[in-house]
């Protein structure tokens, strides 16, 4: 799915989101250790009811953040990050199938192009007064860029 194209954010904008995000997620980690080691004592309950305080507060920064970054992802990129896969085997995966189906593709327009030539030679063999609208028909079907690779008769 295509991305629309949007004008880039200013390189401060995004590396403020980018501390945010560390901060978060820093957050989440003191959270992690609080709730693994909690006492049930007043004072790990206060300590652990200020971390969700101020992971409330950096979420609340992060969302007002997020409404001026103009960066878009494709939802098959996010969706991938979310199932724990590496962004870059999605690029690397995306990039083996283009490559795929190009030669698919190569190969199809190349056997169409035989099959003219197959073709035309056949009816100017059989018809040899259409000559002439067989070599039109010809020209006008054989693609710029597969003129060096057809075989010459």
């Amino acid at each position: 799915m295509p991305t629309p194209k949007v004008l880039p954010t200013a390189p401060t904008e995004l590396l403020e989101t980018e501390d945010q995000l560390r901060r978060v997620i820093q957050t989440l980690i003191e959270m992690g250790i609080m709730v693994h080691d909690f006492q049930g004592t007043g004072e790990s309950r206060e300590g652990l009811t200020d971390r969700v305080s101020l992971m409330t507060r950096q979420l609340d920064e992060l969302a007002v953040e997020s409404n001026r970054l103009k960066e878009e992802f494709p939802i098959d990129v996010v969706q991938y990050i979310e199932n724990g896969r590496n962004p870059d085997v999605y690029t690397r995966e995306f990039v083996e199938l283009a490559a795929k189906q190009n030669q698919y593709i190569n190969g199809k327009m190349k056997a169409m192009a035989e099959f003219r030539e197959i073709l035309g030679d056949a009816i100017k063999e059989a018809y040899p007064d259409l000559e002439d609208a067989i070599a039109n028909v010809k020209r006008r079907t054989t693609p710029q860029n597969l003129d060096n690779n057809q075989p010459t008769a």
